[in-house]
């Protein structure tokens, strides 16, 4: 008889985990492509060179949390400062590229991904660098779907419910 509701708690784990990972690689896709088709269109009208690519950059970088936006930023404003050599157009530019991944990070994650996640920030942070430390750029990927993992698997193994409630967020 325990086996049975283990099993079925085991089934019922897998596919929350499942349903939570494919939410988020959903919700990464469209962010990605949101705030690529943003970088390239801002890039376009502010006339920097290969807005395209840039906007290519931005959407697939916009995965890596904290980094891959930052990586864009930094790029982005040295090749506008090859290309401009103007202090304040670089400025610019390294506005726009943080302004849209702003908006995207502070607007449209939580609420996209409010329900899927409920990992904290903090959480998201320690894991992307210690992920990122130990598998280099596919770490930085995979941080966020394994923290997810290992949220969901401590929401229901009762021994780890300290582990759960440190890794939530607070509501």
């Amino acid at each position: 008889m325990v086996a049975v509701s283990l099993k079925k708690v085991t089934v019922q784990m897998i596919d929350e985990i499942t349903g939570k990972v494919s939410l988020f690689v959903f919700y990464q896709f469209w962010s990605g492509l949101l705030v690529g088709l943003l970088t390239w269109m801002a890039f376009a009208w502010l006339g920097v060179r290969y807005a395209g690519l840039w906007g290519v950059a931005a959407g697939v970088l916009n995965c890596i949390p904290y980094f891959g936006p930052t990586i864009i930023m930094v790029t982005s404003s040295a090749a506008a400062a090859m290309q401009f050599r103007d202090v304040s157009t670089v400025a610019i530019v390294a506005s726009a590229s943080v302004l849209i991944t702003a908006l995207e990070g502070f607007l449209l994650a939580p609420i996209a991904l409010g329900r899927a996640a409920s990992v904290n920030s903090v959480a998201v942070f320690v894991a992307v660098m210690f992920w990122g430390w130990m598998w280099g750029p596919l770490g930085l990927v995979l941080a966020v779907p394994l923290l997810m993992i290992l949220k969901t698997i401590t929401d229901h193994v009762d021994s780890l419910s300290s582990i759960s409630e440190l890794l939530g967020e607070r509501r």
